[in-house]
C-alpha cells in the first residue's frame, strides 16, 4: 500500500491511497467465487456460467463488492500507519476501480487535535472534608423510620406537627380563581416544608371538617412567573387528620436496609453510607471545579466539522424553542456566536478528558456499561437486546461508556491534584487571610501571596459546586404525596437551584 498525506488545514488531512494490484485481483477473485455459487441462469447448470459473461453481466456488482471490501480496510490501515485519529466522518472521492490496475482513492477528514496535558500542579481544588456526625446519623435513622411509617386516623383531634392532613383547597388572585390554584384530596405532612411556610402553617391545629381562609404572597423568585410576588387568598378544608406512627426499630426493620441486627450495628451501616454520600458529593464538586478550570486553561484548534454539526443542531432546537429568532438575522447571529464559543469549549474539554484517559489507560468496565445500558433500556420500557441493534441504542451505549470514562478520568485528576498539594483554601479561610494585617503575616504567608500573584494566569477561580450528587437508595425523605390531581398546587415550596439540579 502507498499512502501520501497532505495538510489541507490545521486539522484537515487528505490521503491518497493506492492498493496493490495483487490485492485488487485477490478481492475480485473472492467476489467472483461468491457470485458464481449464487448465479442461476437458464440454460446453464449452477456454477457453469462462463466467467467472461458473468464478469460482464455483473461488473457493477463486482466493482461495488470489491470497493466495499478494500476501502474501509485500507483506510483504517492508512490511519494506523500514519498514526492519525479521525475526528470526523471521512469523505471518499475518485473511487474508480479496475481489476487490472492498482486501486487508488482519495479520502478527506479532520483529525483529533494533539493535546499537551498540563501538570496536576496547574489546578487547584477546595478540599472537601468527609466527616459524619452523630446527629447526622440519628437524623438519617429517623428519616428511614419515617419512610416506613404508617398512619392512623386521629378522629376529631386537631392536626399537630408530623401529622398528615387530607384536604381540598381553592386559591384566588384578585378575587378570581387561577390556573392550578385548586385541588381535591391533597395530602400534606404538617411541618415537613413540602409547601410554602404560610400554607403549611395553616394546617397546624386544624380539625377534620374545618375550613380556613388565609392570605399568602408568593416569593419574588417563584417558579411560576404569573404568580411570582403576587398576593393571593387560599381556602382550605380538612377532610382527614392522621397521626404518623414510626416503624419499630427491630431486626425486621434493620433487615430492609442491610445485615445489621442491632441498633448499634445499624447506625454503623448508616454512617458508612453517609460517608460514601459525602465522598461522592465531594468528588462531584471536584469534577465541576476541574471542568471549569480546564475550560479556561486550554486553548487549541478543534475540528470545524464538529462545530458546524453542533451549530446545525442548535438551529434545529431554535426552530422549536424560539422560531422567531430564526427570522431576526441580528439576534440569530448573536445567539450562534455565543453558542459557538460554548461548543468549542465543550469539545476542548472532551478532548482533554480523552487525552487524560488515554494517557492513564482509563477504560470503562464492560460489565458495568452493560448493566447501566440494560437498566436504562428497562426504564425506557425497551428490550435491551432489540435496542442495541438500532443506531439510537448504539449511541446510548457509547454515551454510557464515555460518561463512565469521563467520571474516572476526572476522579484520577482530582486525586493527583490533591495529592500534589493543589488545595485551595476554603472561601471563609481565604477571606480571613485577606483581611489579616500585614504585620501579622508570616514569611510563609507573604511567600504564598507572591507565588499566587506570579501564577495567577494558571489559577482560574474555582466554581463552587451547585449540583448535588444523586441520592443513594433509601436516602430520600418520606413525603406525603397527593392522592389525586393537584400536582400543580402553586402553594408547594419551589425547589432550590441545587434541588432542581
Amino acid at each position: 500500500m502507498k499512502v501520501t498525506v497532505s495538510e489541507e488545514d490545521k486539522l484537515r488531512r487528505k490521503l491518497q491511497v493506492e492498493v496493490p494490484l495483487s490485492e485488487v485481483e485477490a478481492t475480485y477473485e473472492a467476489v467472483y467465487a461468491q457470485l458464481r455459487s449464487n448465479i442461476r441462469v437458464h440454460g446453464f447448470r449452477p456454477g457453469k456460467y462462463p466467467r467472461h459473461l458473468a464478469e460482464k453481466r455483473f461488473q457493477s456488482v463486482m466493482e461495488g463488492e470489491a470497493m466495499q471490501t478494500l476501502v474501509p480496510k485500507y483506510y483504517e490501515q492508512a490511519l494506523e500507519e500514519l498514526k492519525l485519529r479521525s475526528a470526523t466522518e471521512p469523505k471518499f472521492d475518485n473511487l474508480d476501480i479496475d481489476k487490472k490496475k492498482p486501486f487508488k482513492f482519495d479520502v478527506e477528514f479532520e483529525i483529533v487535535p494533539e493535546v499537551k496535558l498540563l501538570p496536576p500542579e496547574k489546578f487547584k481544588l477546595t478540599e472537601k472534608k468527609v466527616k459524619v456526625t452523630a446527629k447526622q446519623v440519628d437524623d438519617r435513622v429517623e428519616e428511614m423510620r419515617n419512610m416506613r411509617a404508617t398512619y392512623a386516623d386521629k378522629g376529631a383531634k386537631a392536626a399537630a406537627i408530623g401529622d398528615a392532613v387530607t384536604f381540598d383547597f381553592q386559591g384566588t388572585l384578585d378575587g378570581e380563581p387561577f390556573d392550578g390554584g385548586s385541588g381535591e384530596n391533597q395530602r400534606i405532612e404538617v411541618g415537613s416544608g413540602q409547601y410554602l411556610p404560610e400554607f403549611d402553617a395553616a394546617f397546624k391545629g386544624i380539625k377534620p371538617g374545618e375550613s380556613k381562609t388565609f392570605p399568602l404572597t408568593f416569593p419574588e423568585d417563584y417558579g411560576e412567573a404569573s404568580l411570582a410576588g403576587k398576593p393571593v387568598d387560599f381556602s382550605i378544608t380538612a377532610k382527614l387528620v392522621e397521626e404518623k406512627i414510626p416503624v419499630e426499630m427491630n431486626k425486621e426493620f434493620f433487615a430492609q436496609f442491610g445485615a445489621a441486627e442491632t441498633l448499634e450495628d445499624f447506625k454503623e451501616e448508616v454512617k458508612t453510607q453517609l460517608s460514601a454520600d459525602q465522598e461522592r458529593e465531594a468528588m462531584q464538586a471536584y469534577h465541576e471545579e476541574l471542568t471549569e478550570q480546564i475550560r479556561k486553561a486550554y486553548s487549541f484548534d478543534v475540528p470545524e466539522t464538529l462545530i458546524e454539526g453542533n451549530l446545525a443542531e442548535f438551529e434545529h432546537r431554535l426552530s422549536h424553542d424560539d422560531p422567531e429568532a430564526l427570522k431576526d438575522e441580528k439576534k440569530l447571529k448573536k445567539l450562534k456566536g455565543e453558542e459557538e464559543e460554548k461548543i468549542r469549549e465543550n469539545i476542548r474539554v472532551a478532548y482533554v478528558i480523552d487525552a487524560l484517559a488515554r494517557g492513564n489507560d482509563i477504560k470503562a468496565n464492560e460489565e458495568e456499561v452493560r448493566q447501566r445500558f440494560f437498566y436504562q433500556a428497562y426504564m425506557m420500557q425497551q428490550d435491551p437486546q432489540a435496542l442495541i441493534q438500532n443506531p439510537m441504542g448504539r449511541r446510548m451505549l457509547m454515551q454510557i461508556e464515555q460518561s463512565m470514562i469521563t467520571t474516572s478520568a476526572l476522579e484520577h485528576l482530582a486525586k493527583e491534584v490533591l495529592e500534589k498539594g493543589g488545595k485551595a483554601k476554603p472561601k471563609a479561610e481565604a477571606a480571613k487571610e485577606k483581611d489579616k494585617p500585614a504585620k501579622d503575616r508570616t514569611a510563609k504567608d507573604s511567600a504564598a501571596k507572591d507565588g499566587a500573584a506570579k501564577d495567577k494566569a494558571t489559577k482560574p477561580a474555582s466554581k463552587a459546586a451547585e449540583k448535588s450528587a444523586p441520592k443513594a437508595a433509601g436516602k430520600e425523605k418520606s413525603e406525603a404525596k397527593p392522592k389525586s390531581g393537584g400536582e400543580k398546587t402553586p402553594a408547594r415550596k419551589p425547589k432550590t437551584a441545587k434541588e432542581k439540579a
